[in-house]
């Protein structure tokens, strides 16, 4: 009998589509997903999953295009986000419809942070649209959740990987999805040396496999400045918070594999998270 599973799948952006590929190999090798916890598009992933819904998803979100997601960015200049995300959420309020998290058949826990008491909130019960709001309204990006006395964000910003809220369940392994990892090392600058005049020659890339975002940051703009500032500290925290709490299996997404609002390329994360999954599944089969 294959073990059972408390899947915990991580904040990303775009990359979280990834999180489709890595429960498409657990069920086809025969896992038992018995709970979820999600952060930001992690929280999607497994509400869709829980409800009964992911097959649904992953054929609307496999066919947005380019022009598709540029249409579902609701820009808003008087809002505390950039992105109000009414018709997205819209999407997914016609999948789940009002579905309460305590009535789904496995348990799930979405996770965001309340800004006015600097501290996590862990969304177990109640509306899941709610709560999938609340986790992926990313600080100046996307529109907050606000209540009488909570100011709700992506709980990325203080757990990119939320392990803790599966301890307790009964499973026999917990598997976490990591979308801001270093899969591969990323270009270091070489300190130059004196040149025949005695002077410095200027400083080198010795690969030259640098990333898109590498590449155009003089051109970023303000909210390309802003992810990249949100997902540094979420890599910093992932670190942190998984030494505490350190899962059986992590399956590792490298974050330079999509940037945050490419969902135009789902099939290609998808891909990425079923090869990502077969290898860290083939590298624990000790366990």
């Amino acid at each position: 009998m294959m073990p059972t599973v408390a899947l915990v799948l991580g904040s990303g952006g775009a990359r979280g589509n990834a999180h489709i590929g890595v429960i498409q190999v657990l069920e086809e090798q025969g896992f038992d997903i018995v709970s979820i916890a999600g952060c930001s598009m992690g929280s999607v992933v497994g509400g869709m999953y829980a409800a009964g819904q992911l097959p649904a998803f992953t054929s609307w979100v496999t066919g947005l295009s380019r022009f598709d997601v540029f249409r579902l960015v609701d820009m808003s200049l008087l809002s505390m986000g950039a992105i109000r995300g009414e018709k997205a959420y819209a999407v997914l309020q016609n999948l789940v419809g009002d579905q309460l998290i305590e009535n789904l058949p496995i348990p799930y826990t979405a996770v965001a942070t309340d800004l006015v008491k600097q501290q996590e909130v862990w969304f177990q019960s109640g509306l899941m649209m709610d709560a999938i709001r609340a986790s992926v309204a990313v600080p100046g990006m996307i529109m907050p959740v606000t209540e009488d006395d909570r100011f709700l964000v992506d709980g990325g910003l203080l757990n990119p990987v939320p392990i803790m809220p599966t301890v307790a369940d009964q499973a026999d392994l917990i598997i976490a999805v990591n979308l801001n990892t270093d899969v591969t090392h990323q270009p270091v600058l070489q300190r130059p040396n004196l040149n025949r005049d005695g002077h410095h020659d200027e400083w080198t890339v010795p690969n030259a496999n640098i990333s898109k975002s590498q590449r155009s940051h003089l051109q970023w703009n303000k909210m390309e400045m802003i992810n990249q500032c949100f997902e540094t500290m979420q890599t910093t925290m992932a670190k942190y918070k998984m030494a505490g709490y350190e899962p059986d299996v992590e399956i590792k997404i490298d974050r330079n594999e999509c940037s945050f609002f490419e969902l135009y390329r789902a099939k290609e994360m998808i891909a990425v998270g079923r090869k990502a999954a077969l290898s860290a599944l083939q590298a624990g089969r000790k366990i």
